[in-house]
Formats: C-alpha cells, structure tokens, sequence
C-alpha cells in the first residue's frame, strides 16, 4: 500500500493542498484563490471560516482524486501565513471578526502611541522585533477592543490563533488549540529566549494568557483528525517562511533564502544565539525540532507578487502573471522609471507603514512594459537593501541565496535580482519549498525521515543566475532607487 504525507499550505491569496509520496515527491496540488477584503484604506481582511471551509474541500478532492483510504496518509503538516489573527468564541466556533490579515495596518497610530512611550526597545528585547503593525499582538488588541466589547464574550470563552492553530482547531473539532515555536515567535507576545509568552507585553497589550494556544516543537504530535474516514496524525506544523527554510535545507549559520510570494522574505540561518539586529531587521525563530532551535534575521517586503496582481486587476496590464517575463523583455532600458510598490507601507529595513505606493520618471514615451519591468525591478532593489541590512548585522558577506516561490518562475525577474544584488541566485528544483517544508516536519514526527541531514540530501539545485550587468551602470540604478526611497518616505511621513 502505497502511503503519503499531506502538506496544507495556507497563504495569502490562496489555500493549497499538497500531496507528497513517501520519497518527498509531489503527486498532486490542489489550489482555490482566496477572497482578500479590503473595507478601509490600510485595513486587510480575510474569512476565517473560508479558509477552513476551502482547505477542508481541498483536502476531501485529494482523497477523492487520487483514491486515497485515510490509513495511506502517515501524517499531515501545516503551514501558514503568518501574523494573520483569528479570534473566536470556543462555545460556538465561531470568529469575533474577519482575521486581521499581516499586511493589515490599522494599528499603525497604537503602535505610533507605544513608540511614544518609548515601548519598543522593550518589546524588541523580549521577542527580536520591530513594534509594527504587521505582528499579532496590535490586532488582538484591535478585535478586543473593538468587538469583544461590543459583543460582551467573556475572555474565558475566547480563543486566539494564528492560522495555523486555527485549522488545527477546526481539524480537531477543538481538541488542540496549540501552535509552533515559529508562529509564536511573530506574534510579538512571545520570548523565543525562555519560550513563554511574556507576561510583561500580555499586561502591555491586555491580552488574557487563557486565549493562548500551547507552544510546541515544530515536529510534534499535534493531534489527529477523524474528518476524511479514520484518524489521521497531524505532525508538523511552521510559518510559511520558516517552512521554506527548512524545505530549502538552510540548517547551518550563513545560509539565506527569499520566498517571493504576496511579498518577498528574506531569511538567514544566524544559529543558535538570539542576537538582535541593529539595522531594523527581525530577530525570529527559524525552527526547533528535536529540541534543538536556530535564530535567523528575516527581512519583510510587504508587498512583491500583490504588485503584479495589482498590475493585473486593477490597472489591467495583462490578464495572466506568467506574460510578465516576456513583458519585461519589451521594455525602454533608456527609460529611468522607478517604481515603489509600497501598497500597504514599507517593511524592513525602513518600517514606515504610512507610506504609499509611487511611480517616478515617467516621460511622454514611457509604457506599460517600462512600468511592468520597473515593478519587477523594485523587489529585487527591496532585496538589495534587506542583503545591506542582514551582512552589516552578520558580519557575513551574502554570496548565494536560494529563492522560491510564484515569481522566481520569470527569468528575466531573477536575472534582474543577481544584476542588483550582484549574488548567486540558486532555484531548487522543487520549488513548493513551503508545503515541502513542512511535509518534511511531518515526516520528521511520524519517523518516515529521522534527522535533518536527511532533508540536506533531499534538496538539489534547479538553475542559477549570477550578475551580468555593469557594476558602475548597476549602481548609478541603485543610488536613484535609494535617493528615490528616501524623499518618497519624507513626503509621506
């Protein structure tokens, strides 16, 4: 009897389904778009209650697509968007509200307010990131705040999650409320150091310890699921980016890798000392599994596969994502359009959440294709200052970084990332390094694979691009994109 693990990747634009064989190879994926709700300028939202209704149908069509019994599944992993908050009443099952989704900014005064109070060295010290409205603890305040108290749940019948202790909730018809060391850790009420919530941010935020999930290894038995005919363990869970990390096999110190996604994380191995960065990084848990546990530095661009949907949706430039690589090629390279996709404010290394989106240099011949490839342009110089930021903290010169995720399919995109970076980029040759990830953590729990070197052999290269461009002509691009930078964030703050 052929046996199987399947890995539930649930992300921000859309739920998947990924079936993998007992050797780590894809056999399926099953993949529904998920409804973003935008109801204020700012403020991003999704339905709980489709996440769970969509990644429940996706899992029964796998079953049913590939004539699977439950007893083939040796176990299931989970991974996430991060950051995204759920609060719901355990009585019911029912959320308190829309999650609150990562690129979501409505806190963006509170935490302006906190700053004030000069509480951000203090929550930086505790749990290695920058105050901002992208982490958990803000928007669990915003939903108590603003409808607990309205719909007067009493705390003790209030539960909080991420998105994974969300479907593992609902996967366990309530017998876990649990969570990962890596989701915890980006809630920003978590001391990865001690490995407890901090008592001194649950007072700071108001936040009740009894809504909390119980925080685990990142391969552990996590509970079973009776849904889909008899019972299946669920064995692995990890935030998608640190999910990636794993899937990527970047287990010792120095070893980077960027998901260009929704939007572009940059994460590198720093071992396993908590150090805090100097240059607004994030200090954050790669992974823990079999007790031992590794820090990174993660750099954030809120916003890198959303700019080519905007480009698709709302101004209609192309209908499919895939006409980008041959798009680009069109373009003026005599143009000097810069494009700053900052659609939901900047991330790391500048943290300026009330910063918009620009275009700069257009001209009477500028067009679509010129606009198309400066979008793609401007992830890669995003990269670049993340790169700046990570080797000034490191004190490690970044000479390759293992990519993935939805763009890295575009050539001229990642050719385009090793010119501005001037680094090796390495694609591997499975790049669902996410769902991989954490197949591998589920794997690890139900003793299919028994250590990390094992994941090592796993992983093997694809293609690579390495700099072609002028350095001199390169970094007059990079000198305007950072002039350009900083007199759009004068402007707007």
């Amino acid at each position: 009897m052929k046996r199987y693990i399947l890995s539930i990747d649930q992300g921000t634009t859309s739920s998947r389904v990924v079936l993998y064989d007992d050797k780590f190879i894809i056999k399926s994926i099953q993949q529904k778009e998920l409804k973003q709700f935008f109801p204020k300028d700012g403020w991003v939202e999704h339905d709980a209650e489709d996440i769970w209704n969509d990644v429940k149908k996706l899992i029964q069509l796998t079953i049913k697509k590939n004539k699977l019994k439950s007893a083939q599944i040796i176990s299931i992993g989970i991974t996430n968007q991060r950051e995204t908050t759920v609060l719901w009443n355990k009585l019911t099952g029912k959320p308190l509200n829309k999650a609150i989704v990562w690129q979501d900014r409505r806190t963006a005064d509170y935490c302006k307010k906190l700053k004030l109070k000069k509480k951000d060295k203090m929550i930086q010290k505790i749990t290695g990131l920058v105050l901002d409205p992208y982490f958990s603890a803000t928007k669990i305040n915003w939903i108590l705040n603003n409808v607990q108290k309205k719909k007067k749940i009493l705390n003790k019948n209030i539960l909080f999650g991420t998105i994974d202790t969300w479907l593992l909730w609902k996967l366990t018809e309530g017998r876990s409320h649990l969570t990962d060391i890596t989701n915890a850790s980006r809630t920003m009420i978590y001391d990865p150091k001690k490995e407890r919530w901090s008592e001194e941010l649950l007072n700071l935020f108001n936040i009740d310890k009894s809504m909390l999930p119980d925080v685990k290894e990142n391969s552990y038995n996590f509970g079973t699921t009776k849904l889909f005919g008899g019972k299946i363990e669920i064995g692995g869970m990890a935030g998608d980016q640190q999910a990636a990390t794993i899937g990527q096999a970047c287990f010792n110190a120095g070893q980077s890798k960027s998901t260009y996604g929704t939007g572009c994380f940059l994460l590198m191995n720093i071992g396993n000392k908590f150090k805090i960065s100097s240059n607004k990084l994030l200090t954050t848990v790669a992974f823990k599994i079999n007790g031992k546990k590794m820090f990174c530095y993660e750099g954030s661009i809120f916003v890198a596969g959303s700019a080519i949907q905007w480009l698709r949706d709302n101004m209609l430039f192309f209908k499919d994502s895939k006409e980008t690589d041959k798009i680009y090629s069109q373009a003026n390279r005599y143009e000097e359009v810069i494009v700053v996709p900052a659609l939901t404010g900047l991330g790391a290394p500048h943290w300026k959440p009330n910063t918009r989106g620009a275009i700069f240099g257009l001209t009477r011949n500028t067009s679509q294709a010129d606009i198309i490839k400066a979008t793609l342009d401007s992830i890669s110089f995003q990269t670049l200052d993340l790169i700046e930021s990570m080797e000034r903290d490191a004190k490690i010169k970044i000479t390759e970084i293992r990519v993935d995720g939805g763009m890295i399919n575009n050539k001229n995109f990642l050719q385009s990332l090793s010119d501005v970076t001037q680094v090796k980029i390495i694609k591997p040759e499975n790049i669902e390094t996410t769902s991989l990830g954490a197949a591998y953590l589920a794997g690890l729990n139900s003793g299919l694979i028994n250590n990390i070197n094992e994941i090592k052999r796993f992983w093997k290269k694809n293609k690579e691009a390495k700099p072609k461009t002028n350095k001199i002509v390169m970094q007059k691009r990079i000198n305007n994109w950072k002039k350009t930078i900083k007199n759009l964030i004068s402007l707007n703050n």
